[in-house]
């Protein structure tokens, strides 16, 4: 069994104790279904029936690919299969205020507050993927910035599933906590420069924002084209917080991300941009979550994904405004671009609103491109398919545009540049 395996190998006790709980939580709760209404329209069968392993080797076999898509410029925080690796990562460039501590390194006394802050009780959801990631999880990362710390440079997290020769599963754990009135930008990437690669990636990501904090978080998922991908972000804001979140979904067979933000503070700014782009036969999962608990909150949701062959995507939207939550402004839409006779998406936008005193809005749209705007491209003399990248670029710029750190930007137009490059066969 491969929790047998991990107790094997050395950590600390607490690493430890979070596994046996893990694994107690495990064996209690089932696997989601498409009989549950939250999984209607994503089938997991082939990810539970399939047996994996735990990997042993932390090996990069594809450094050159990963030095093109990282930047030394940034501080990076790199880990290969599941292990921290220090070679490729540059912790000496953390600076003073902030602290990155890999999990395997956290001692008992370090560890007690930050899984008091970042306990249950604190930020709501649980099901079995969850339990699966605290039962399994070997070398993650806690960061903590202490208060009125400003931090401009770019902290990246890339989890990296290189070649292994077997089914490997993984499970990417992140504890992110940012002191009042801090800032800073990270991103967090799923990525396989080998598109043959046969895994399953659990990840979770739990952050936790003070009052007056600012995070600029966005995670962006390129898996191997055979790889499955859960992943799980829980967010808790006090007062006058900003969530600026953003996630790419580009890679993987089966992939799904789970993105829960609880408002827990008055005047808490909640922003959550998405971008998906699926083809082939690749399926798409994007479940978001604004759970409002207290008045005078604002909230900001815009999805959108371009579709390809006999993909598949699924977008839920949820908005949750609690009695209490009295001035609250929240608004989502989800468009989706279908440029083929196969592919499908289901759209399915929710409001439970609890409130009499708030301004809540959302929407969807499923379309396709419009032949006027190709035609009077090709009276330019513009090819169709040229046209047709043109528009769909400038589909998915209108929402890209929205990242304003160069480097985030940079990163998110390189995993998204396959998918670009294939238009030119569209049409």
């Amino acid at each position: 069994m491969l929790s047998e395996s991990l107790n094997k190998e050395g950590a600390p006790g607490w690493l430890k104790a979070m596994r046996r709980q893990g694994l107690s939580r495990l064996k209690e709760l089932p696997w989601p279904s498409v009989r549950d209404e939250e999984w209607k329209y994503t089938d997991i069968s082939p990810l539970t029936a399939s047996v994996y392993a735990l990997s042993t080797s932390a090996q990069l076999r594809e450094k050159e690919a990963f030095l093109d898509y990282g930047n030394g410029d940034d501080i990076n925080i790199v880990f290969v299969n599941g292990f921290f690796s220090k070679d490729l990562s540059n912790m000496q460039a953390v600076p003073s205020g902030v602290v990155a501590m890999p999990l395997q390194d956290m001692e008992e006394t370090s560890a007690a507050s930050f899984q008091e802050l970042f306990s249950k009780e604190n930020l709501k959801g649980e099901d079995a993927f969850i339990a699966l990631n605290e039962a399994l999880v070997r070398h993650g990362i806690y960061i903590a910035m202490d208060e009125n710390v400003i931090l401009r440079q770019l902290i990246h997290i890339v989890h990296i599933t290189s070649t292994t020769g077997e089914m490997i599963l993984t499970a990417p754990r992140t504890f992110l906590r940012l002191g009042r009135s801090s800032e800073v930008t990270i991103l967090e990437s799923h990525v396989s420069f080998l598109d043959d690669n046969l895994y399953f990636a659990d990840a979770l990501t739990d952050i936790f924002l003070g009052e007056n904090a600012v995070l600029h978080y966005c995670k962006a998922q390129k898996e191997s084209l055979k790889a499955y991908h859960i992943g799980i972000t829980r967010v808790r804001q006090d007062r006058n917080s900003v969530f600026d979140g953003f996630s790419l979904a580009a890679g993987g067979a089966l992939t799904r991300h789970d993105l829960h933000v609880t408002v827990n503070g008055e005047g808490a700014n909640a922003r959550l941009n998405g971008f998906y782009s699926v083809s082939g036969s690749q399926h798409v999962d994007n479940h978001t979550c604004v759970d409002h608990c207290v008045p005078q909150g604002t909230s900001n949701q815009l999805y959108k994904g371009i579709l390809q062959g006999s993909g598949r995507a699924v977008f839920n939207g949820k908005i949750l405004v609690r009695p209490i939550a009295q001035k609250t402004n929240s608004y989502q839409l989800n468009k989706n671009l279908l440029l083929g006779k196969d592919c499908r998406v289901d759209t399915k936008p929710q409001l439970e609103i609890f409130a009499d005193d708030v301004k809540c809005t959302h929407g969807a749209t499923i379309g396709q491109l419009n032949e006027d705007e190709i035609f009077y491209l090709q009276t330019r003399c513009i090819p169709r398919k040229t046209a047709v990248k043109l528009l769909v670029r400038g589909f998915a710029d209108d929402l890209l545009n929205t990242v304003h750190n160069p480097s985030v930007y940079q990163k998110l137009n390189k995993l998204l540049e396959p998918a670009f490059e294939a238009l030119e066969c569209t049409g």
